[in-house]
């Protein structure tokens, strides 16, 4: 009714329909375009964890949606992560390089499981090679004046994952190999459904991680893991209708597994907090911060005794009414604790 007033105002001032026509189609797309933005669906977290090849063998999640599947529906995600290493450190009693690329696919599936449930299975399929990203990571740093940290002292796109203590190699990997990872098996159980007034929800999810990925090859731990926690997400007074708050925090309980075993903590804390919006009726922006607690203990190096945090970037474009793709780019905030970098791509289907 606004709309159609302020374009009977306005008719006489122009004097011309040709004019009036174009104006009255760009009222109308713009009311059209809040409304489709109006009606979007939250936002939901990027499916990310540390990828580093010490850490992404263990049972870290991700925080998921804060929805659970409406009945009758199903989701399935293709996911890629392509993460590029290059660390050292030393001790007096340590030494630690990783040096390499890991390719992280990952086919999941989740379904409605009943009132309030979900439930869900992830099989991983790991890759460690040398890659191919370090000759455009380096021109990369050149253009911006960043450091190389210590990348052009060594070979391009070679495998060198190798961990000392003591005068004795604990992890060495340098031949390249792929296969099955640690297999998962996740739930969820709804606590709370948005409701009339805002957009807030949350849910209580769980992850078993099951030992079926080589530890000898880095591609599991060896051990049986347990992740609990609690994910929320909120959209409503104050944000406006096409934006998003997410998180998540939780627990990881490990089995004592097969890598660094002496090292390897029982348990560690993890948490997620991010923020998105629909900018257009089809394309969300987003952004989001992954912490977690050091998986090792009893070790002075960064990169095993120290928490991390990493920080994801991208977002999710509408592709059809069922189907849609993530992309992101993940640094390292603290560094040296995960990968220099992630590419992160996924294609989910939910019907």
């Amino acid at each position: 009714m606004v709309a159609g007033k302020l374009i009977q105002e306005i008719r006489p001032a122009m004097g011309c329909d040709r004019h009036m026509k174009f104006f009255s189609s760009i009222v109308l797309g713009t009311f059209l375009l809040l409304s489709l933005a109006a009606q979007a669906r939250p936002v939901t977290p990027f499916f990310t964890f540390n990828q580093s090849p010490l850490v992404q063998l263990h049972g870290l999640p991700a925080i998921e949606a804060a929805r659970i599947l409406d009945p009758g529906k199903q989701r399935y995600r293709l996911q890629a992560d392509l993460a590029s290493n290059y660390t050292v450190g030393r001790s007096a009693t340590e030494s630690l390089v990783l040096d390499g690329e890991t390719m992280r696919l990952t086919l999941a599936f989740s379904g409605h499981g009943g009132r309030n449930l979900e439930w869900g299975i992830q099989i991983p399929y790991v890759s460690h090679s040398g890659g191919v990203l370090d000759s455009f990571i380096r021109r990369w740093h050149d253009t911006f004046g960043m450091s190389q940290g210590g990348r052009t002292e060594v070979p391009n796109d070679v495998l060198n994952y190798q961990y000392v203590s003591d005068g004795q190699t604990l992890v060495s990997q340098t031949l390249e190999g792929d296969g099955v990872g640690d297999v998962r098996l996740t739930g969820g159980w709804q606590l709370r459904r948005p409701g009339a007034d805002d957009d807030t929800a949350f849910t209580l999810r769980a992850s078993l991680k099951l030992p079926t990925g080589d530890s000898e090859q880095l591609r599991g731990s060896g051990g049986t893991d347990l992740a609990l926690w609690l994910n929320g997400g909120y959209g409503g007074y104050g944000l406006g209708p096409s934006a998003s708050l997410f998180g998540g925090l939780g627990v990881l309980l490990m089995n004592r597994g097969d890598v660094l075993p002496e090292l390897q903590r029982s348990s560690a804390l993890f948490g997620s907090l991010g923020a998105g919006a629909w900018v257009l009726p089809r394309l969300s922006l987003k952004v989001q911060l992954d912490f977690n607690g050091a998986i090792y203990r009893d070790s002075e190096l960064t990169q095993l005794g120290n928490d991390s945090l990493q920080l994801s970037v991208g977002g999710s474009l509408r592709l059809a009414k069922h189907t849609r793709i993530e992309l992101a780019v993940v640094e390292d905030v603290a560094v040296a604790t995960a990968p220099d970098v992630v590419f992160h791509a996924a294609i989910v289907v939910q019907q």
